[in-house]
């Protein structure tokens, strides 16, 4: 049986709770990210059952926002910090997320240019692909 209570241990070591903790993603979280000084992108949360949606497997809107949040880690580990919206989020499901397992997305950027950033990745459980995505930021001011 599966655990479905949130554990320290089952975050990696290291990684950090988001700071926005009152933001729309601290609460579709916690959300936990790698190092600032680690260049691998990194975004993670455990999976709770309130993640969850009538099947009991994570809901695809939860692994949305992450995949965009990763999108954001991404960009700003290439480009450092910057002021943007996402302009664009394209994703394919891949397989069924589980409850009670911390879920991790990572990836790369593509293109780092003046006012569009493009960035790609994936979202797995363990050596599992969950979601693919790709998308785009629009930077301003």
């Amino acid at each position: 049986m599966i655990d479905p209570s949130p554990r320290p241990d089952a975050v990696p070591s290291g990684w950090i709770l988001q700071s926005h903790r009152d933001t729309f993603s601290g609460s579709a979280g916690p959300f936990y990210f790698r190092p600032a000084d680690d260049p691998l992108p990194g975004v993670g949360f455990f999976a709770e059952p309130r993640h969850a949606n009538a099947h009991g497997m994570i809901h695809g809107g939860a692994l949305l926002t992450l995949a965009d949040m990763s999108l954001w880690d991404i960009c700003r580990r290439a480009a450092g910090p910057f002021n943007a919206v996402t302009l664009t989020l394209n994703s394919e499901f891949v397989a069924p997320g589980p409850i009670g397992r911390f879920i991790i997305a990572g990836g790369e950027a593509v293109k780092i240019g003046k006012s569009i950033m493009f960035a790609r990745g994936d979202i797995r459980c363990d050596d599992r692909a969950l979601l693919t995505f790709s998308g785009a930021l629009k930077r301003f001011s």
